[in-house]
């Protein structure tokens, strides 16, 4: 059964370990804790979503081992549609993800596993054109995402890709998209421009370097420093919030799920952006991927 917003994207088991510090090259320390959650960026956004009260339904792929189980059960326990999750004769998608707690920054190695088998084609036409926004990130084939948009596209349904992980990405896909959310580094990918993040001018002259048509539109996220916009050929700048991090992982997902659930609501998307900053700068505040999203009434809550 398909819904408003269908998220088309990866599932993973993190695998998240926290110490003080990040280790030296070569260096061995101690860590002072090790969890599992849901995660993989197409998982996250969906959980986003669902939390903030909008229904959600998510197409990908999990294998058929332990972590499958679990991140199906996961996902059902959060309300997200996954009767277009299929299963793969192999091994799921898995991060490992190393959180530094002195400065709540990350890293992150991605094991594609099941994700690499995800296809357009677990969606039917009719079920696609019951929907009105389309979501992807770049953990999944970008041939079979640029696929589903073209496809969307007919339909008149609104697409959002996430231009992460940095991957060198055919124009056509760029062209296939109406809002490209991404962060400074993902836009130098892009762009193979340097851009300085305390310099608003450079960024938007770097998105200019990608020759958007008039209704296409970029929201770059710049950290806890706030967001970039760019829409209808003009560039608007939208201040973070200052909030107490804890671990920073899966609050771009959030800022992503968050901003699309809005848009279906307003239709608006500096009003979108707005929101969904506010989601993600509640994220960090709490561990995981996932596990840290927050709910509708706390960031209409939140000051």
């Amino acid at each position: 059964m398909s819904s408003p917003i269908i998220v088309f994207g990866s599932i993973n088991m993190d695998l998240v370990v926290y110490s003080d510090k990040q280790p030296a090259k070569g260096e061995t320390i101690l860590g002072n804790s090790f969890e599992t959650f849901q995660g993989g960026k197409g998982a996250n956004q969906a959980v986003a979503i669902s939390k903030l009260g909008c229904p959600v339904s998510l197409i990908g792929k999990v294998g058929n081992d332990v972590f499958g189980d679990e991140l199906l059960e996961s996902l059902n326990s959060e309300q997200v549609g996954t009767s277009l999750v299929e299963r793969h004769e192999g091994p799921s998608g898995v991060a490992f993800i190393y959180v530094f707690e002195e400065t709540s920054e990350n890293q992150i190695i991605v094991i594609s596993g099941s994700n690499e088998q995800v296809k357009s084609n677990q969606i039917p036409d009719k079920e696609l054109s019951a929907t009105d926004v389309l979501i992807s990130q770049l953990e999944i084939p970008p041939s079979e995402i640029e696929d589903l948009f073209i496809r969307a596209k007919k339909s008149g349904i609104y697409r959002i890709l996430n231009t992460a992980p940095a991957l060198k990405i055919s124009k056509n896909l760029i062209h296939e998209t109406d809002l490209l959310v991404m962060n400074e580094s993902e836009l130098e990918n892009l762009t193979e421009q340097t851009i300085e993040r305390q310099n608003t001018d450079s960024i938007g002259q770097a998105i200019k370097g990608l020759n958007l048509s008039t209704t296409q539109s970029i929201a770059v996220t710049l950290g806890s420093k706030g967001v970039y916009v760019y829409a209808n050929q003009k560039g608007q700048f939208i201040d973070g919030h200052k909030v107490e991090p804890v671990d920073t992982t899966g609050s771009g997902d959030c800022f992503i799920g968050a901003l699309a659930s809005q848009y279906l609501e307003s239709n608006d998307l500096l009003d979108s952006v707005n929101f969904a900053n506010k989601a993600a700068a509640l994220s960090v505040m709490k561990r995981g991927a996932s596990s840290s999203m927050p709910t509708l009434k706390e960031v209409v809550n939140f000051q």
